[in-house]
């Protein structure tokens, strides 16, 4: 079997529990061998005020992935070009990998809801599978209208979609009994600059890190 590899991309600022959680949602579903954690070096669509630096970020990956040798950082996004698109991303994986490698991109669904305006996002659905996950507030319809809107058909499970002109498939697994915890890093940031706790929301290395640097105070 080829490799099979997830790509899950964020800001990660913090990285925090549900991100662990979703990637390991995805490993399970689609039988990935690693999932990478790639951090976005200058998000397009984002304020840079607000973001802690791209070191800080990368450090705190790489404290939640300790102990997970099949959880990997890639700090691949601060050597291309600014601002980080997913498109460029993708391309850099295939010149470097092997070229029988499978790549999964693993977004939620508030991201796949917006993925038309993404740049080039026709070849990022030729350039490796996705994997779209539920999350809370997010209306599972709206997903699987869009995905068919995109020109998708679903399998009898209606859990992996197939499209008639690309290779690429779109992963939806959407479970009754999934839950993925609904953190968000900006809530995470401000409980922290309120003097709340974030215990349950990050992993301990990375609080530490947190409050060792003083960051989002």
């Amino acid at each position: 079997m080829n490799p099979r590899i997830g790509l899950l991309g964020g800001t990660f600022d913090p990285v925090h529990n549900g991100h662990l959680q979703i990637a390991e949602i995805a490993q399970n579903f689609c039988d990935l061998q690693e999932v990478w954690f790639i951090p976005t070096a200058v998000p397009p669509h984002k304020n840079l005020q607000a973001i802690a630096s791209f070191s800080h970020r990368a450090h705190m990956i790489q404290l939640a992935l300790a102990g997970r040798p099949d959880f990997r950082l890639s700090t691949i996004e601060a050597s291309l070009p600014e601002p980080s698109y997913t498109i460029d991303t993708l391309r850099y994986f295939h010149t470097h990998a092997e070229s029988a490698t499978d790549f999964f991109f693993i977004i939620g669904a508030d991201a796949f809801l917006d993925i038309t305006t993404w740049k080039s996002y026709r070849q990022v659905l030729q350039a490796a599978h996705l994997v779209v996950l539920d999350r809370a507030g997010y209306d599972s319809w709206k997903v699987r209208e869009l995905i068919t809107r995109l020109g998708y058909a679903p399998d009898d499970s209606s859990q992996i979609w197939y499209h008639t002109s690309f290779q690429k498939k779109i992963f939806f697994p959407s479970f009754p009994a999934m839950s993925i915890v609904d953190i968000s890093s900006s809530d995470i940031r401000q409980g922290i600059k309120e003097n709340r706790s974030a215990t349950w929301a990050v992993p301990v290395a990375v609080l530490e890190y947190i409050q060792t640097h003083r960051l989002y105070v």
